[in-house]
């Protein structure tokens, strides 16, 4: 550079280096925002009630998946959430909720801030479906006992044959 340039000379050469950057910028077009592949909800899925879920992590990661609304519930993973029809946004014409993963309900910015207290309002669509979902264990026992039991009579039944009558 030279070291006897004016003022003007300076202001000239910034405001045509302005011009030239916006120019660039101009010609550059936004891309728009496109959903994962796994997030996507095609017409089939559509029918038989899945939404997308952008589900918001504790260290406030986000991660795009889709799942079926059942009694007014999604699962994710492990959890149990509950939905209700103002909660549901449209992207494109396809349904979309903000779910954070330590909630009840889906993120609203009408309605509830993503810290504070847990909801209840809910809480009885979610325990209704953890108990459809539930693992009966207890009449998987009764089987095996009627069979076990089944098994100790004939086994009698076969010793008193062979010992000629019952002991």
């Amino acid at each position: 550079m030279e070291e006897n340039k004016s003022i003007k000379d300076e202001l000239k050469e910034i405001k045509q280096a302005l011009e030239d950057s916006n120019r660039d910028n101009k010609s550059k077009k936004p891309r728009p925002f496109k959903l994962p592949f796994k997030a996507v909800v095609n017409p089939g899925k559509l029918k038989k009630g899945y939404l997308t879920i952008v589900k918001i992590e504790d260290n406030m990661a986000v991660d795009f998946t889709r799942e079926p609304i059942i009694d007014g519930t999604v699962k994710l993973e492990d959890t149990y959430h509950a939905i209700e029809e103002f909660d549901i946004y449209n992207y494109r014409g396809k349904p979309l909720i903000f779910q954070p993963k330590s909630k009840l309900n889906p993120y609203n910015p009408f309605r509830t801030p993503l810290e504070g207290e847990n909801e209840t309002y809910g809480q009885k669509y979610v325990m209704a479906r953890m108990e459809g979902e539930r693992i009966t264990a207890k009449k998987q026992l009764g089987w095996g006992i009627g069979i076990f039991v089944i098994i100790g009579i004939i086994a009698l039944g076969v010793y008193a044959l062979v010992t000629g009558g019952a002991g």
